[in-house]
């Protein structure tokens, strides 16, 4: 299968698609104020008519390159491009002031790459182990395993845990409007004939990511703007093999700190930005160094959060559980090229998916390449003022709600989603949860139901095998800790 998925690779449309999507991704997230989720949402309607692997791939590499060109604005601006970013920002924004900004650049291109390329190898090693002991799940298993990812994302996520919860339950509530998945009739539709079939789940992307962000920039327009800060040059500089090798078990750390922190729903890119950061500050001989100009403060973060990309996608391709708000984005592409992730998704398609991964493999060269093409260009491209774009982008926004079904009810949609999180975000909630709790929604209903049905109505049956009651146990242990850990705390702090 491997070997099929690699000859599958020798295509012309495949190469230029992923290259593409690296180099968009690079300029998208070199402009602060834009994203990956946002790039993502705007260009899945493009890939209505491409086919299957380079339509997905255009998408990854879109996320790939976004991870890394949010370091470029953070070090020549401190004004990190993407919020995992903010940590390059502490050692290559000091380089950059000291005339070592090109450097800066290099040793972060360098270590993303490291990232991706290690993430991919354990992408390609446990997504399908992964999806075969999946296969052996039953209703109840899947019910228990998706009620665990909502928790992680709730208690994991960073910031407030009850605000994470809000935004989760108001997406398994909106999640299941529709017709009944069990009895087939029709539920919080309003008698609405197109709501029978839920909410759309490309014009919701488009309205949480791209809509409400022209709605920020409409109504909270910063008090500055990037072009208004000097850029400082960028003088030709060399990063050599060795001057990696020297950093390289910094590099593999942080890079296996990313990938499996990754693996966990939720989690996002930036907590494990900052994790590597501080590991690599504690194992240095010379702490003080960090923060001043340090080579393996941009290496750490840099491998760390572009290793996520290919963690987060280990639950999504085997699981059907996107690993955080870029993959629930980049899930969506999948089930419209009809390459619905999940356990059945390597039984039915492994050789696509196999080519996908064996060509995020590949794209580590040519995203060295790219990167060094683009920082001439991305320097110019980060003095955009982001609310220009946004004129362009709720454009795109509309006609691309409106290309999935080609029906009026789903711009509408959109731009109902768009004001949700424009509100969402000006109060403080977090809207990737509500995203993640929209797709895993109807999914924990059906499982629970069918399991429920099995058992007589018995709830029994979600401790009735090990695997169930090894996921209870896991979800009792994170509650408790939850719980515990606050008060231990406080203890230990002194009087």
């Amino acid at each position: 299968m491997i070997t099929e998925a690699f000859y599958m690779l020798f295509d012309i449309w495949i190469l230029l698609a992923m290259l593409a999507g690296i180099a968009v991704g690079i300029i998208i997230g070199a402009i602060p104020g834009l994203g990956p989720s946002m790039a993502i949402a705007l260009l899945i309607p493009i890939t209505f008519s491409m086919q299957p692997i380079p339509a997905l791939l255009l998408l990854l590499g879109v996320y790939q390159g976004a991870i890394f060109g949010g370091s470029i604005s953070a070090i020549l601006l401190n004004v990190p491009g993407t919020p995992s970013a903010a940590a390059t920002a502490l050692d290559g924004y000091p380089m950059a002031r000291q005339g070592k900004a090109g450097r800066a650049l290099r040793i972060a291109l360098y270590a993303s790459v490291v990232g991706n390329f290690f993430s991919c190898l354990v992408l390609m090693a446990l997504a399908q182990p992964l999806a075969s002991v999946a296969l052996d799940f039953g209703p109840a298993e899947m019910a228990v395993l998706i009620f665990f990812a909502l928790l992680v994302i709730v208690l994991l996520g960073g910031g407030s845990k009850l605000d994470a919860l809000i935004m989760v339950m108001v997406g398994v509530c909106a999640g299941v409007v529709g017709l009944d998945p069990i009895s087939g009739s029709p539920r919080f539709t309003f008698n609405s004939f197109s709501l029978e079939n839920g909410f759309a789940l490309i014009p919701v992307l488009i309205g949480l990511f791209a809509m409400s962000e022209v709605l920020v920039q409409l109504f909270d327009r910063p008090k500055s703007d990037v072009d208004e800060v000097p850029i400082p040059p960028v003088p030709s500089s060399h990063v050599g093999w060795l001057d990696m090798w020297r950093m390289r078990s910094t590099l593999v750390l942080s890079s296996a700190i990313g990938t499996f922190i990754g693996i966990l729903p939720g989690i996002g890119s930036t907590i494990p930005a900052f994790m590597s950061y501080g590991l690599a500050r504690s194992r240095a001989k010379d702490p003080e160094r960090f923060g001043k100009g340090e080579d393996a403060g941009v290496a750490a973060p840099e491998a760390a959060n572009n290793a996520v990309t290919g963690g987060a996608l280990v639950p999504m391709l085997a699981l059907g559980i996107p690993g955080d708000a870029v993959t629930a984005v980049i899930l969506g592409a999948f089930m419209l090229q009809g390459l619905a992730p999940g356990p059945f998704l390597f039984r039915d398609h492994g050789v696509e998916v196999y080519a996908i991964i064996e060509a995020l493999l590949i794209a580590s060269l040519p995203t060295i390449l790219i990167g060094l093409a683009l920082f001439r260009v991305a320097i110019h491209v980060i003095r955009v003022r982001p609310r220009h774009l946004f004129p362009v982008i709720a454009l795109l926004s509309v006609f691309g709600a409106y290309s999935v079904n080609n029906m009026l009810f789903d711009v509408w949609v959109m731009l109902g989603a768009g004001v949700l999180g424009f509100l969402f975000r000006r109060s403080g909630l977090p809207v990737p949860p509500l995203l993640i709790g929209l797709i895993l929604g109807k999914p924990l209903e059906q499982a629970a139901r069918q399991a429920l049905l099995t058992s007589g109505g018995s709830p029994a049956i979600f401790v009735s095998s090990p695997i169930s009651i090894g996921f209870v146990a896991l979800i009792v242990v994170f509650v408790a800790g939850t719980l515990v850990l606050p008060h231990l705390r406080k203890r230990q702090k002194p009087l």
